[in-house]
């Protein structure tokens, strides 16, 4: 009772440390003042600064440096938490300690000592523990599913103009032609997603826009899901100009006669400087001692910083950053370079020391081109920094996760286009027929092992029940979201794990038939057939690994899962399956074991069969193949594809249930290509149709075919045409500043969005020409002109910024409506163009978030007006200041103010033209080309992550078994199942269009590969590898320390194993059939391949593994021979 005691004793106290360490949250404390800092500015207190380490291994206090990034804690603060009363998060955490740790180590040392299984104390305290744990994460977390079960939000985000600098006015837009898309979205996913477990869907949506589908989250989750995707976190060190320094005055002198609007200083067409935002209220603006270079633009405070230093010290260069504290306690960011940014940032720091002058050099800190601080450089500094002053823990977290994910490639408008909540992506029916299929799957599996295996089931039961909890207690500590695939995987994952316990089971059998007494049996079965599950489960977890580590982000969530499955599955059925037993026996619970038996012993010469079953895996991998290259593209789904999304809305008087909405789409030729629907809010009327479709008008125009009158129209109306005064006629232009001429001074090409970006636009509608007239008039002239001021004309000018937007007729009359007309853009100087001209507002009506038009909509329904009345060559300005604001977004807006070079007849006409035509078009407030979520290169990291896993596969099964013929055989037999299982997939197809009444018998659809059965491909490699190792392991067993493989140890290795194998494959089978008859639509084609899979598994670790490995040793041993023999003839050559 004393050595309980003590070690109770222990436990606690490091219970109190755990506690402590976790519950600290201002852990360090300052040291005393020595040495001066490396780098110190008087700041604020919600300042950004950054204070590094020298490299003398000296810290900023002068004490003797200790580990970089280590955190020091005050025992004094820690005791002052612990017994602060008022501190209830403390409590509560100290409690959930002893409850995990304290507890369980009493409660197994007292039935161990009660018991008399001193030595089982340790395993009894880890097993209660380990289950306490689970259960207090599963009943204070909460339990996160995917989009197709809970819904959630739908953002869309457009690229700002200028990427990576959308706030100053000198960078080009980022657009497709100059953006890595696919880059941009492995480092969204990398930032919102980096573990691929909480079943974020982002993809390109059109052209310049990302759609992000988030699962059902709190708008705490969003906030910070938002931030972290429109913030670029773009980290650079620059140093910042001042007066003090001779060698800053031409750059100073340069940059401060550049108008305001241009923040970019060149010589010789060199950056050398650029200004800079800064905060308000900041270190830098309370600076009066000519430090800083200071100017202001409108209400933006700007600080000139060099670009000129020729080493460009960035984010990059990081190699870790992490939270810590600051020298007084706040929350801030440590970091630490790489070398070679280390050596940069020392040439940087070194360059600039103080001068003769006793001037120090500042070292400005600039985040998404804002200067978060400037502190002095008091010596050289290289690789460890912290950047401090962040205000709060959450802050500095947040920092931290932005600079380990690394910069955007571009930037994202700060509003997305559109933020809507939706429904389940799979409708209710499907969600319950899954949950249903889940269910009865799972009982069959119990209902099997209580049957067959009696009390050995029920150990096997207890082993599952807690292999589900602490599987699900693991994804929820780590946020991870469940899809209806992923709870059917789990599923699946628990009947695989049954497979260890049969192992163990027909161990102890083959230990009891031999006459060992059930404590020997029960040792001996465990002993031996531990080495085969992890044999088996490691190679498993090669893949698992492999995937997470390299596939494309789609799928590592599926890698997640698989590794949790794994581990938990190897715990259960090892430890604490062997554990129950023990504790029954020595209970005199259990004084024998009586199993059922499906098969006796065999003699199967099933080596004398694989010629004939080489054949026939020949003759389907070859079927297999012709089907898969018949059906090409078609074989892939959207989520490799890609096509189209429409989001149509119902009037609220024709609001129809998503059961009667997807009913109707289904009688549509929309049913064979991927067609998914689901709901917006919660009205019943408005539903996004998604489809591998990708021309976008066509759906537009079947879903208004199916919906007719149903379907919400504009409602546009405008107001009294009044005619313009001299002074409306020429304010259409900003006065501040002629946008136009600054982007021609720079050399700038400004597109349509650009222009828009300050000033209106003008549309001029010219005659309608030939459309290869047209293109070849393009290609000759550049798409926009622009018409310097003439020097010394007056800066009031206004018309002279217009923009005149062309419409030319594509095509001859049949081939093309009029409504079809094409805008394209160039630019007028002239300023009397709305002189006799008329303006009027238009407005648009209707429910929230619907009532409006995209410019370049209004734009194409303002041109097909104009062609309508016959009014080409007149000139229509377009205006709306949030637009402006925006930088040229592509969200609608209800209010337009519109001017038009036309009486106030013509002008009415024009624009009941455009009221009428308006009003009669169903509203589709999105409706775009999206992207597939496996972009081109993620596909090349799947290949990559194929090769890597089929190598690691070959490596561990050689290591183990010491020939690398077995690890070539079980990857031979690997490929051989995904092989057949992909054809079977492609055939598919061709059974439903040729045979429908037997396809829909057997309830096969045309499937196609998408990421549910991409899961399932790597779960048969998992299969298969478990069979296949299953059987190695019994031949390595069989032949012992005989030289030779024959014939006859492979047919005893397979007959010996054939009931595990046959028990193992009917659960599994009991499972995935279970799926596939009741699982619905959600999991139909992933439970089709799993059925296939489990088939061909079994089939191939007998016939195909088993007879390669006999071949492959068979030749070696030719060789092997055949060297012998010429090595003995050689030297009976030379005794001659």
């Amino acid at each position: 009772m004393l050595r309980n005691g003590h070690s109770l004793l222990t436990l606690f106290v490091l219970g109190l440390a755990l506690f402590g360490a976790l519950s600290c949250v201002t852990p360090t404390i300052a040291q005393e003042t020595g040495d001066q800092e490396a780098v110190s500015e008087t700041q604020a207190d919600d300042e950004v600064a950054v204070t590094t380490i020298p490299e003398t291994g000296v810290n900023p206090e002068g004490s003797a440096a200790g580990p970089t990034g280590a955190i020091e804690t005050n025992p004094t603060d820690v005791a002052e938490e612990l017994t602060d009363p008022s501190s209830l998060s403390g409590f509560v955490l100290l409690a959930i300690v002893i409850a995990l740790f304290v507890i369980p180590t009493f409660i197994g040392g007292w039935l161990a000592k009660r018991w008399k299984m001193a030595d089982h104390g340790w395993k009894i305290s880890l097993a209660l523990g380990t289950i306490a744990a689970a259960l207090v994460v599963i009943s204070t977390g909460e339990v996160k599913l995917g989009p197709d079960l809970s819904g959630g939000i739908t953002l869309i985000y457009e690229l700002a103009d200028g990427a990576q600098e959308s706030e100053d006015g000198d960078a080009d837009r980022g657009d497709d032609s100059k953006i890595d898309m696919d880059g941009m979205i492995k480092a969204l996913v990398e930032r919102v997603d980096p573990s691929g477990t909480k079943e974020v869907t982002i993809r390109k949506y059109g052209e310049g826009q990302i759609e992000i589908i988030i699962p059902k989250a709190s708008p705490q989750e969003l906030e910070l899901i938002q931030r972290q995707i429109t913030t670029a976190g773009k980290l650079e060190f620059r140093i910042t100009a001042s007066e003090k320094f001779r060698k800053h005055q031409t750059i100073i002198k340069n940059a401060r006669s550049l108008k305001p609007g241009k923040n970019e200083v060149r010589i010789d067409d060199k950056l050398v400087a650029k200004w800079v935002k800064f905060r308000e209220g900041s270190p830098i603006d309370n600076d009066n001692g000519g430090t800083y270079v200071k100017r202001t633009v409108g209400d933006t405070k700007q600080a000139l910083v060099l670009f000129n230093d020729g080493l460009d010290v960035t984010g990059d260069d990081l190699k870790a950053a992490r939270v810590g504290v600051d020298q007084t306690n706040q929350p801030a960011v440590k970091f630490t370079m790489k070398p070679n940014g280390a050596w940069r940032f020392g040439q940087l720091t070194g360059n600039h020391l103080e001068n003769a002058s006793g001037a120090k050099y500042q070292l400005g800190i600039l985040i998404d081109q804002e200067l978060k601080s400037a502190p002095s450089i008091n010596g050289r500094i290289s690789s460890d920094g912290e950047i401090s002053g962040l205000g709060t823990q959450e802050e500095s977290e947040f920092l931290v996760g932005i600079l380990k994910a690394g910069s955007l490639p571009a930037n994202l408008n700060k509003i997305p286009i559109s933020q809507e909540q939706i429904s389940p992506t799979l409708g209710a029916e499907t969600i319950e027929k899954g949950k249903l299929a889940i269910g009865i799957s799972l009982a069959a599996v119990v209902v099997f092992m209580l049957f067959y295996y009696r009390f050995a089931g029920v150990v096997a039961c207890v082993a599952l029940a807690v292999n589900l909890i602490l599987i699900l207690g693991s994804m929820m500590l780590i946020s991870g979201a469940f899809t209806l695939p992923g709870l059917a995987g789990l599923v699946l994952t628990v009947g695989m794990s049954v497979d260890a316990n049969v192992l163990i089971f027909e161990r102890i059998r083959e230990e009891l038939n031999r006459g060992a007494a059930l404590r020997m049996a029960v040792r001996n079965g465990f002993a031996r057939a531990t080495q085969t599950i992890v044999d088996a489960n490691i190679t498993t977890l090669i893949t698992a690994i492999v995937i997470y580590k390299i596939a494309p982000d789609s799928v590592k969530g599926f890698g997640v899962t698989l590794i949790l499955g794994i581990l938990m599955s190897m715990y259960t059925a090892i430890f604490l399956s062997r554990l129950v037993f023990d504790i029954a026996e020595k209970l005199k619970f259990l004084k024998g074991l009586s199993m059922g038996r499906i098969l006796g012993e065999t003699s199967i010469d099933f080596l004398g069969k694989r010629g004939i079953a080489a054949t026939l895996s020949a003759i389907v991998i070859a079927i297999g193949i012709f089907g898969i290259s018949g059906r090409g593209a078609d074989l892939l789904n959207i989520d490799f594809t890609g096509g189209s999304s429409v989001t149509m809305v119902l009037n609220k008087e024709n609001a129809m249930d998503f059961s009667d909405v997807k009913a109707v789409l289904d009688g549509s030729s929309l049913k064979d290509k991927n067609l998914s629907l689901v709901e917006v809010g919660e009205d019943n009327t408005h539903y996004r149709v998604t489809s591998v479709e990708e021309d976008v008008e066509a759906v537009q125009e079947m879903l208004e075919e199916l919906f007719g009158e149903k379907l919400q129209t504009y409602k546009v109306n405008y107001d009294k045409v009044k005619p313009l005064g001299d002074d409306q006629a020429s304010a259409g232009v900003p006065q501040s500043e002629n946008r136009l001429r600054e982007l021609d001074l720079l050399g700038m090409v400004p597109t349509p969005s650009t222009i828009a970006w300050s000033s209106t636009m003008v549309l001029q509608v010219a005659q309608a020409e030939p459309r290869e007239a047209a293109a070849e008039e393009t290609a000759e002239q550049p798409a926009v002109e622009i018409e310097e001021q003439a020097e010394g004309e007056s800066e009031d000018t206004s018309g002279e910024d217009a923009i005149e937007e062309v419409v030319a007729e594509e095509g001859s009359e049949a081939e093309k409506e009029a409504d079809d007309a094409t805008v394209t853009s160039s630019f007028s100087s002239e300023s009397d163009q709305f002189a006799n001209g008329t303006s009027t507002h238009l407005t648009f009506s209707g429910s929230e978030g619907l009532s409006g038009l995209t410019y370049d909509a209004l734009v194409q329904a303002l041109a097909d007006a104009l062609k309508a009345t016959g009014n080409e060559g007149v000139a229509v300005e377009i205006s709306n200041d949030e637009y402006l604001a925006s930088g040229g977004t592509a969200r609608a807006f209800a209010d337009w103010d519109v001017k038009l070079a036309l009486p106030e007849a013509a002008a009415t006409e024009v624009l009941a033209a455009l009221q009428k035509k308006t009003n009669a078009q169903a509203v589709f407030p999105l409706a775009n080309k999206i992207g597939g979520r496996v972009a081109g290169n993620m596909k090349k990291d799947a290949i990559a992550a194929v090769v890597i896993c089929l190598v690691g596969i070959i490596g561990y099964i050689w290591f183990r078994f010491q020939r690398v013929m077995y690890g070539l055989a079980a990857v031979l037999a690997l490929v051989h199942d995904v092989a057949v299982t992909l054809g079977v997939i492609a055939l598919s197809g061709y059974l439903v269009s040729s045979v429908p009444e037997l396809a829909g018998s057997l309830m096969i659809e045309k499937f196609q590969l998408s990421l549910p059965i991409v899961a399932a491909l790597l779960t048969i490699i998992g299969y298969s590898l478990n069979d296949t190792i299953v059987v190695f392991d019994r031949i390595r067993e069989v032949k012992g320390k005989s030289p030779t493989l024959t014939r006859e140890m492979i047919n005893e290795s397979i007959n010996q194993t054939l009931s595990r194998t046959l028990l193992t494959s009917l659960t599994t089978l009991i499972t995935v059939l279970i799926l596939y008859v009741f699982g619905g639509d959600g999991i139909h084609g992933f439970a089709f391949a799993l059925v296939i899979g489990v088939i061909v598994g079994t089939y191939s670790s007998i016939f195909i593994a088993s007879p390669a490995l006999l071949w492959m040793s068979q030749r070696a041993e030719a060789a092997a021979s055949k060297g012998q023999v010429g090595g003995s003839s050689n030297l009976a050559g030379k005794s001659r």
